[in-house]
């Protein structure tokens, strides 16, 4: 109802003059309007609400749609006001959730539906309702990051294209698209973002794809295996200056083209080291070395490694042997890394904080039920600051991505790097946020209890020996107490996040 009375006023209300203009600008035409069943929300605080009343819905029915949101005082008002609004679908062609994009310079500049049990942001797929046949006819996805380039991208024939909404690519969509096809290409920005979009992509499709084991045979026999992914994963570099709906609406052959001839990961990352770093340096050589082979290192089938061992050895001028020993290097301190984070260490502290700062961020709501004293627990200063901001504004004023557009680099990338962690975790239900995030806190509060006792034994032991007995009486007077509060904050172990304790 919410998405038809949004495009009657985008195809017919005068206050729609802009979106229309805004659209058509953008070289999206008007059957496309119908297609994607684009809409435009009105300059107005109550609009939506009235009419969808108007029509028998009851308020809780609309709140916990979110098409409006409580006022600190009482009252409603709409989330989508003065938005071109996208209707955001389920495979399955239900709409389960909007995308707003601001015409004037409200912010953010895109907003979102909030989670619900029908919508979660990381497990969705814009336009996958749409691109489900094209994808399964030409054996390949396309995976770009904004609305309108999926729909520039479709209405130009080029129907195998999805977004992500705003997130970077999560295990959910790697799930997704892994049943329809083998074949998966990412239509990057030729900037240093989109190398890190590039590398973050390229650990989670390597993280959660199936990995198949391919036998070494000898005279008929099996003597071996190596790994290798399920799936064959390719980089599309856009030309810098552009992204894909300008490419495909100046040049659609280019783009075709730029799909057709995607790189695979690794040869992207050939390709962007060998453009940023200084080869003629030993520095610049040494540079390249390091960022390639943790690459290289991750390549399952042992032909391939071989040769891009080879590759790297070519470009930094260096034996095949030394690269191989590099390489094997990396491959170590992978392992240990992920060896080292099994335990309850600093890292894994730090990864739970930031998760507990990733559910406020995600569920506004949330922060009220937090401890008046969390602050405390923060270790990040990156998480004390924006925790501090979070407290000082009013349930209306409070959404993740409002309060993330509101600040600067580096804090800001900070920011979106806490709201996509939730997106990675789409089976979060949302009638466990509160306790997850209980969980959460009282892992944190666990730990700095148990820093506390590690320093009280330290300061135990060093009373023992200057003979200070009126310390060593209180220090031990005080450790059964620090002792029960540890036990007091263990919580049971989390159904939905990695949950590893000392």
């Amino acid at each position: 109802m919410a998405a038809r009375y949004y495009n009657h006023l985008l195809l017919t209300s005068a206050d729609g003059a802009s979106a229309r203009a805004y659209l058509e600008g953008r070289g999206i035409e008007r059957a496309a309007w119908g297609t994607w069943t684009l809409g435009y929300a009105p300059n107005s605080w109550d609009a939506t609400l009235k009419f969808l009343q108007g029509r028998n819905y009851r308020l809780e029915e609309i709140l916990a749609a979110g098409l409006a949101v409580e006022r600190t005082g009482g009252g409603q008002y709409d989330r989508f006001r003065e938005r071109i609004v996208f209707p955001i679908r389920d495979r399955d062609g239900q709409v389960v959730a909007f995308g707003g994009r601001a015409m004037g310079d409200a912010t953010p500049k895109y907003l979102n539906s909030p989670e619900s049990p029908i919508f979660t942001k990381g497990a969705h797929l814009y336009g996958m309702d749409l691109a489900l046949g094209p994808i399964k006819t030409e054996t390949r996805a396309v995976v770009v990051e904004g609305y309108v380039d999926a729909i520039v991208a479709h209405a130009s024939g080029f129907g195998n294209v999805v977004a992500t909404l705003g997130t970077a690519i999560t295990p959910a969509h790697v799930r997704m698209l892994s049943k329809l096809t083998r074949n998966v290409c990412l239509a990057l920005d030729a900037d240093a973002a989109g190398d890190t979009a590039a590398l973050r992509g390229w650990e989670v499709l390597r993280d959660t794809v199936r990995q198949r084991y391919i036998p070494f045979r000898s005279r008929g026999r099996i003597v071996g295996s190596q790994r290798d992914l399920d799936l064959n994963v390719r980089i599309a570099r856009l030309p810098r200056g552009e992204d894909p709906d300008s490419l495909i609406r100046h040049d659609p052959e280019a783009w075709r083209e730029l799909i057709a001839n995607a790189r695979t990961v690794v040869d992207h990352f050939f390709d962007a080291v060998r453009a940023k770093a200084d080869l003629s340096t030993p520095e610049g050589r040494y540079h390249a070395l390091t960022e390639l082979a943790p690459i290289v290192s991750d390549i399952g089938n042992a032909i391939e490694k071989a040769h891009y061992e080879s590759r790297l050895a070519q470009l930094v001028g260096v034996g095949e042997q030394d690269v191989q020993n590099e390489v094997a290097r990396s491959r170590q301190a992978t392992r240990t890394r992920r060896k080292e984070t099994s335990s309850f260490s600093t890292l894994q502290q730090v990864a739970v904080e930031d998760m507990v700062l990733a559910l406020l961020l995600r569920y506004p709501r949330l922060v009220a039920e937090a401890p008046s004293d969390l602050m405390e627990d923060l270790e990040k200063s990156q998480n004390k600051e924006i925790y501090e901001r979070m407290k000082g504004l009013g349930p209306e004023d409070l959404t993740g991505e409002a309060l993330i557009e509101s600040l600067q680099d580096p804090l800001r990338q900070h920011g979106l790097v806490l709201l996509g962690l939730v997106d990675t975790q789409p089976e979060l239900l949302s009638n466990e946020q509160p306790e997850e995030l209980r969980r959460r806190i009282a892992l944190i509060r666990r730990r700095r209890l148990r820093d506390l006792i590690a320093q009280h034994s330290v300061l135990l032991k060093e009373a023992t020996e200057m003979g200070d007995q009126a310390g060593v009486r209180a220090l031990l007077e005080s450790m059964p107490s620090l002792a029960g509060e540890v036990r007091a904050f263990d919580p049971p172990m989390s159904t939905y996040f990695k949950d590893t304790r000392s």
